[in-house]
């Protein structure tokens, strides 16, 4: 599997991904920096969500910078 984080919006509390497979729907997740807490927009915590959602979360956790873009493959 592999999963494409897009940043498309950041505040100073939050940060809004699009993410979606190789040939998948474009889906969104929102990070709570102060929470640090990610939510799927649609409220599917599939699969998917859960690969986008770690990655964004040890990308995070390590630097504190929410990055542009992100792939998880596994």
């Amino acid at each position: 599997m592999i999963v494409y984080l897009h940043k498309e919006h950041e505040t100073e509390t939050e940060v809004r991904y699009r993410f979606h497979l190789t040939d998948g729907v474009d889906r969104r997740l929102v990070m709570d920096k102060r929470a640090e807490t990610i939510q799927p927009d649609d409220g599917n915590r599939d699969g998917v969500f859960q690969a986008a959602a770690s990655k964004l979360a040890r990308a995070w956790l390590d630097t504190k910078i929410a990055p542009e873009r992100l792939i998880h493959q596994s």
